[in-house]
């Protein structure tokens, strides 16, 4: 079958069998190294944040997991994941260090907008601004914000309006 595909040409079912082969080793190949590297740099995120987070537990040692932290991010320049941020807030807030969970903070609201409304990492946040003595800030964390209000507001009148329509 494949000869009357090709037969203008001159290659062999065996050519090109052996053709399609290595196309599709190589595809295997690199798409296995691609998820192994994947998995190494999620085992080593994991064990930095479990590094950090048994550091954080002991009060004097909370700064040191902040370091590792600025260095995973900041040197190595390397992503976090909510697991690492939940750890580096709570060691912010052991060390009752204000001025890093507040840049910890912006770094998730300008680079992680899918985290920044995540109901674990507000609580986090929370207890934090709350433990450093900053209540405003604590409780602007579960307030909408002016385009989250109008969009409400746009939202329930426009439902008013259809359910007026229907009473009619």
């Amino acid at each position: 079958m494949l000869s009357t595909l090709f037969s203008c040409r001159s290659v062999s079912s065996n050519q090109l069998c052996f053709l399609l082969t290595s196309v599709l080793r190589s595809t295997i190949t690199s798409t296995t190294n691609k998820k192994s590297d994947e998995d190494a740099e999620h085992k080593n995120r994991l064990s930095i944040t479990k590094k950090m987070r048994l550091l954080g537990l002991q009060s004097h040692q909370a700064r040191k997991a902040l370091s590792i932290y600025d260095d995973y991010v900041h040197r190595q320049k390397k992503l976090p994941d909510l697991r690492m941020f939940a750890v580096a807030i709570n060691c912010a807030m052991i060390a009752e260090d204000l001025s890093k969970g507040r840049e910890i903070h912006q770094f998730i609201e300008s680079d992680f907008p899918h985290l920044k409304d995540n109901l674990m990492l507000k609580q986090q946040l929370r207890y934090f601004y709350i433990k450093c003595n900053d209540q405003q800030s604590a409780d602007k964390l579960f307030q909408p914000s002016s385009t989250e209000t109008q969009r409400d507001k746009k939202y329930s009148s426009s439902n008013s309006d259809q359910l007026d329509k229907r009473k009619e």
